[in-house]
């Protein structure tokens, strides 16, 4: 990633807002001359206290890139700093692993192309992939492969969100699971546990499509086997004998699983990204042409196995900070983003204030650096 500061003075201005970051006097406390304050101005006001310069050079704690503001006193001069806090917010896919995934999908139209390289393709991946393990391969290849039918792609993409579903289901349902855990099994009408019988049922059935012996489940959470070691052995007898009916009757189980998750997901608030969705059926049109096709799917979905990272939320303060102190901010810019070194998704913003915010499309987000 190229640092694109220029050489010489210049002023930081928001392309959106048209404030302008800048410095002022710290007063005094006591007999001492406070620190210097970092500010904003609403408009330019043509003082040195918005000039600022980029710095590069080796340092003690390695390549320090700082931005150092124009005003000095007999102290110090002043660089830019920020408390930046960062809270993990889910994963993604990286620029360059959603470039190659694109690169190596069958021929795609515009609008299609035109939202994957918008969109960290992360939601998408996952449901291409489920849709090909949820379905079986050789499953594919026999009946949509070549021959592709609209209703039969609607079915198997809803099977595809089922399975995708499970483990967000998982995690919305643990309080509910909490909650159940402290009540008696025997009130199978409560509306906890009609819920959580309704996850176990869909989870078994999408699972094995038989009830296990041991009455594992297809849930993850401990607190599923502790739920079932706390009831009634008569309650639990009981539990099991309403599952074991509920795949004693219908032709197709799965299918019936599919049917619950789908109207679980809308219990729960579990809205589906019908843009992603219809990106993710666009890309099968094309997949499912040939075996040809579908191998160069198959083969783009492959290249983005173990490439996610994780995303996080960031937030942070500005302030000034004299420049003989360690432990300063390195900042880079590029396309009018200017961002904490090493943290590209750290980048300053004007909301309310200004401050550090994770990176968006936000024209707020976007700087212009006007030479002085």
């Amino acid at each position: 990633m190229t640092n694109e500061f220029p050489e010489g003075n210049f002023r930081i201005v928001n392309k959106a807002t048209g404030v302008c970051i800048a410095s002022a006097y710290g007063g005094h406390d006591g007999n001492n001359t406070s620190d210097r304050k970092f500010t904003i101005h609403d408009t330019v006001k043509n003082t040195d206290e918005e000039i600022w310069h980029f710095d590069s050079r080796s340092g003690r704690s390695g390549q320090e890139n700082r931005l150092f503001n124009k005003v000095v006193d007999h102290r110090a001069s002043w660089v830019l700093c920020a408390n930046v806090g960062a809270e993990e917010n889910g994963s993604k896919l990286r620029d360059h692993d959603v470039e190659n995934f694109i690169s190596l999908l069958p021929k795609q139209d515009e609008p299609t192309l035109a939202h994957l390289k918008t969109n960290d393709c992360l939601d998408i991946t996952r449901l291409l992939k489920s849709f090909i393990r949820s379905n079986g391969e050789e499953t594919i290849k026999s009946e949509l492969v070549g021959k592709l039918d609209e209703t039969k792609l609607n079915d198997c993409l809803n099977t595809a969100l089922a399975y995708n579903s499970i483990s967000s289901i998982e995690v919305t349902s643990q309080e509910q699971i909490n909650l159940a855990l402290e009540l008696n099994m025997s009130n199978l009408e409560d509306p906890l546990i009609a819920l959580l019988y309704q996850v176990i049922v869909a989870a078994l059935k999408l699972d094995s499509l038989s009830l296990p012996a041991d009455f594992k489940l297809n849930l993850s959470h401990e607190d599923m086997n502790t739920f079932l070691k706390n009831t009634k052995k008569e309650c639990l007898e009981e539990f099991k004998y309403k599952i074991e009916s509920e795949f004693e009757r219908g032709d197709n189980p799965k299918k019936e699983a599919v049917k619950i998750i789908l109207e679980l997901r809308k219990t729960l608030g579990l809205g589906t990204d019908e843009k992603n969705m219809n990106t993710a059926k666009k890309i099968l049109q094309t997949g499912l042409k040939s075996n040809e096709s579908f191998e160069q799917l198959q083969t783009a979905l492959n290249s983005t196995n173990g490439k996610e990272s994780e995303m996080y939320k960031y937030s942070g303060t500005l302030f000034l900070q004299a420049s003989t102190r360690d432990e300063q901010i390195n900042w880079a810019f590029e396309d009018g983003y200017i961002f904490v070194e090493g943290q590209p998704d750290a980048v300053l913003t004007h909301s309310w204030r200004v401050g550090i915010e994770t990176r968006s499309d936000d024209p707020n987000q976007r700087w212009e650096l006007k030479k002085a």
